[in-house]
């Protein structure tokens, strides 16, 4: 099924009669080798989300508020779960700086390879954050770059609304799928250009794929098989990369789909959807681990996204949501930005995760 995107959130900057120019709503307004303008609208603050990237987030009514460029990091644990990631054979010693993402609508921020590329005064790159998501606003790979990232990090983010793993074995919408996404990376990236000197320690690769698969493919007699057929073209993708030099490996597993508003009024398919789903979840730790165990010198991080989700579902109220978690739309109260996707707020408890995952997995 086809979704429109949710168009990005205009960012402006103004310049009214001797008042200095100021930014627009959820734009950088401070962080180190900034040089851009400092105060922003009326009802946004500049708010010090680390060293190197302030913004204008929502809340109160000043327009002239300035930025400091030291902070108090961000906690990123969550309290209320926990979750696991595979320890590092290694761990990385230098920070995480680049990081290249491969995916489908729950990531995809429109990032082009031939626009503007990440730097200091823009980490994602292109478009203008948070880009073009799904979310009505930053979505989990947005506020992982700028808000709850532990050391400056450039992320490349090649995922598109509606990808699968391989468009010769489900072909939801023929657009970019990730064997074409990690295609792309090959070419433009695997040979450490001048835009992105990556190197095996500072360096992430992430992958965030299947619900597309899935979605297109739960009905068939053979799904069981046909997980490990979709699953082993993911890992040959990945071992691509890993010939060109990537280590680090981060995974999401598939969230809990079958309570989509597209999905949960139909209580056979989500019967039918809840149980694939646990299988490829079953089945993508298996593969990550053999990945890891016959590949020397990788280290793998693992997501629990279906955990992260029916968390916020069963608690709602208690992340400000609304306790309706069926219907959908632009508000962030509700879950839901549409039938399929959530807003921002479940995004934002999802990057908090990767974060987290990633630090306890000796990355950051």
């Amino acid at each position: 099924m086809k979704f429109k995107l949710i168009p990005s959130l205009s960012i402006a900057v103004l310049a009214l009669g001797g008042v200095a120019a100021q930014g627009g709503a959820w734009s950088q307004c401070g962080g180190i080798g900034w040089t851009g303008v400092t105060n922003c609208i009326s009802g946004y603050t500049c708010t010090v989300l680390n060293p190197y990237y302030s913004q204008c987030l929502p809340g109160g009514s000043s327009s002239t508020t300035t930025t400091t460029t030291t902070t108090t990091r961000i906690s990123t644990t969550l309290s209320t779960t926990t979750q696991t990631s595979t320890s590092p054979s290694s761990s990385p010693t230098s920070g995480l700086k680049y990081w290249f993402s491969f995916g489908d609508s729950y990531t995809a921020t429109g990032f082009s390879a031939t626009g503007n590329q990440p730097s200091t005064q823009n980490p994602l790159g292109n478009p203008t954050y948070p880009g073009q998501t799904t979310s009505n606003g930053p979505n989990w790979i947005d506020v992982v770059t700028v808000k709850y990232n532990r050391s400056l990090t450039y992320t490349y983010n090649f995922a598109v609304s509606g990808a699968t793993i391989d468009n010769a074995l489900v072909n939801s919408l023929n657009v970019p799928s990730m064997t074409d996404q990690v295609s792309t990376w090959m070419t433009r990236y695997s040979t450490k250009p001048a835009t992105a000197p990556w190197q095996a320690d500072n360096t992430m690769f992430s992958a965030f794929i299947g619900i597309n698969d899935i979605g297109n493919s739960y009905s068939r007699s053979d799904i069981n098989t046909f997980i490990d057929t979709l699953l082993t073209a993911e890992f040959k993708l990945l071992d691509r990369i890993y010939t060109s030099g990537g280590r680090n490996f981060l995974f999401h597993n598939i969230p809990p789909m079958e309570r989509s508003p597209l999905i949960s009024g139909q209580s056979s398919w989500a019967t039918q959807e809840k149980a694939v789903i646990t299988t490829w979840n079953s089945k993508l730790q298996t593969y990550i681990s053999n990945f890891k165990s016959s590949h020397s010198g990788v280290n793998t991080f693992l997501v629990d996204a279906n955990a992260q989700f029916t968390m916020v579902l069963n608690n709602p109220t208690s992340y400000g949501l609304s306790s309706d978690v069926r219907s959908s739309g632009s508000s962030q109260q509700l879950f839901w930005a549409d039938v399929y996707h959530p807003n921002t707020v479940m995004h934002d408890v999802l990057g908090k995760e990767v974060a987290r995952v990633a630090q306890v997995g000796g990355f950051w």
